[in-house]
């Protein structure tokens, strides 16, 4: 990632979904990026997904894993991975073979999935898998855990989101989000073959376009109540929750007197998927990268040269990527959360964030 963070592009992405909610934009709606999910695609669609098919790739997944965890192998869990759940497990290889030690790539088990399968499209494919997951009793941690800045139930339901890119590739898990504490999984449209429609990422007869909804969620992240986004956005533990959260703690850095603390929630690469809702809402899956830094004023204003400050206090998951300094001029962490939301349709309520997952994806100091 560049340094500093892309604060400007931030800010206007901020503004133009706000612009979007108060109904100023003119002209087309922005095509869809490539790879999101649209409903439809070029080209002939692929056959339609059946059960034992998601069954088969979501059992691949846990067998393989499981086996990677015994052997600690990570070429075999990257093999079950793509997009930014490869990412996450990266990370998690970095920082075990920092510490010496054997890499736990997913520790949870699950329990029997229910399958969202969506109506046959273009590639990239996806399906759905909603499970609960548990931590095995020895050494379970606490109840709850922090993801980003918000806090979710460590036993919970998993949101388990799986690609295939292209015909003949594997199915691979992108994304795992875990239902957040009174949040639930909404009931999802089917059609007469029992598959879930998609809806368009530029839909517009949605409180707002389902590829806004991450700006939007990152404008309340970043500025809490008072952003105009708030009007679209609902207060809950993933949107005011997190701005709380960031406001109360840096993610484990510790800020010494007189330095800058500052956190930016923003948009990746990574494809949206949508389902429709049976209200009509559009259930959204992303991914965004949530950027923390702790620097010096000399270093957020460009100064030149740069002039040090106190040290700068970090957490131990840093150190595989920025070693023991110390570091008196700006510490930074990226973290790469996946998120689900639900997209009401127009005058339905506002944009509920729901789910959430991910972990360490950067980090770099000075």
């Amino acid at each position: 990632m560049a340094l500093p963070f892309r604060w400007l592009q931030a800010a206007a992405l901020a503004l133009t979904a706000a612009l979007a909610v108060a109904g100023c934009t003119s002209g087309p709606a922005p095509a869809s990026p490539a790879g999101s999910s649209t409903g439809n695609s070029a080209g002939s669609a692929p056959p339609a997904l059946s059960t034992a098919q998601a069954a088969a790739a979501f059992a691949r997944y846990v067998t393989t894993t499981a086996t990677a965890n015994q052997t600690d192998n990570g070429t075999l869990a990257l093999s079950v991975v793509t997009g930014a759940q490869r990412s996450v497990v990266a990370g998690v290889m970095k920082q075990a073979r920092y510490d010496h030690r054997a890499t736990s790539f997913d520790p949870f088990s699950y329990g029997t999935p229910t399958f969202y399968l969506p109506v046959a499209a273009g590639y990239p494919r996806f399906f759905v898998a909603s499970a609960a997951r548990s931590y095995p009793a020895q050494g379970a941690p606490a109840a709850t855990s922090v993801i980003g800045s918000a806090e979710v139930p460590v036993n919970g339901t998993a949101l388990l989101l799986f690609e295939q890119s292209a015909a003949g590739s594997p199915w691979q898990l992108a994304s795992t989000s875990v239902l957040a504490s009174g949040t639930s999984m909404p009931r999802l449209a089917t059609d007469a073959d029992g598959a879930v429609p998609t809806v368009p990422l530029s839909a517009s007869t949605l409180v707002a376009q389902p590829d806004v909804t991450g700006p939007l969620q990152a404008a309340v992240v970043d500025d809490g109540p008072s952003s105009a986004a708030s009007t679209a956005v609902a207060a809950g533990p993933l949107t005011t929750g997190m701005y709380q959260g960031a406001s109360e703690h840096a993610q484990g850095l510790q800020p010494p007197a007189g330095d800058s603390y500052e956190w930016d929630l923003e948009g990746s690469d990574y494809a949206a998927f949508t389902f429709r809702t049976a209200d009509g809402a559009a259930l959204v899956f992303y991914s965004m990268f949530l950027d923390t830094i702790v620097a010096t004023p000399g270093y957020i204003s460009k100064a030149n040269p740069v002039e040090p400050g106190p040290r700068i206090g970090y957490p131990h998951d840093l150190a595989s990527w920025i070693g023991t300094g110390p570091y008196t001029r700006s510490v930074q962490r990226q973290d790469l959360l996946s998120f689900a939301a639900i997209d009401p349709p127009s005058g339905g309520g506002k944009i509920q964030v729901i789910a959430v997952g991910g972990g360490l994806n950067w980090a770099g100091a000075t």
